[in-house]
């Protein structure tokens, strides 16, 4: 089973606000900002207490806000989140290359929808071929899922089909 993100498991919780945090720093940082400074960019919308409250995880943060920092950060929000994600299930959000001559022989459920997930992966880009191919951030956690076991059982149930790669810094 997955580690939880969220839910009901307060550390789970303490662990997400604290990535987004951390994430939302390193952002405002790279941008050269105090957060006096992203402060006053945003129109006082954002008070320096409240963004270092959420750099510091003591504060949750909603959807639209988080969306807005990234807007005021010069960051798209889905790659932030995937920051935080990244940082939270790092295996999860490795790329993975599958050799699908070496998935077939593999025994159990977990290769049967691997190759199924591949399969899917190469009809969206239109009929990829070649029996390595390269899945993407967070198709190995939603293989995962699937599976329900955390990505780095899952990774160690396919080793010698796949090739782990970290992922790119962003």
């Amino acid at each position: 089973m997955l580690p939880p993100i969220v839910g009901m498991d307060p550390h789970a919780t303490r662990r997400l606000r604290e990535a987004l945090g951390e994430v939302l720093r390193d952002a405002r940082r790279r941008r050269g900002l105090t957060l006096r400074e992203a402060s006053a960019a945003s129109g006082n919308q954002f008070r320096p207490s409240a963004i270092g409250g959420y750099e510091r995880g003591e504060r949750s943060i909603s959807v639209e806000r988080f969306c807005d920092l990234a807007v005021l950060y010069g960051v798209p929000a889905d790659r932030l989140l995937a920051e935080v994600l990244e940082r939270l299930t790092p295996t999860g959000r490795a790329e993975i290359v599958v050799d699908l001559t070496e998935l077939e022989l593999l025994p159990g459920e977990e290769p049967r929808l691997a190759a199924q997930l591949v399969e899917r992966v190469k009809e969206e880009r239109g009929g990829e071929s070649g029996n390595l191919v390269s899945l993407r951030a967070g198709d190995l956690e939603a293989l995962a899922l699937a599976s329900r076991l955390n990505p780095g059982d899952l990774v160690r149930r396919l080793e010698p089909a796949i090739q782990v790669r970290p992922s790119e810094p962003s």
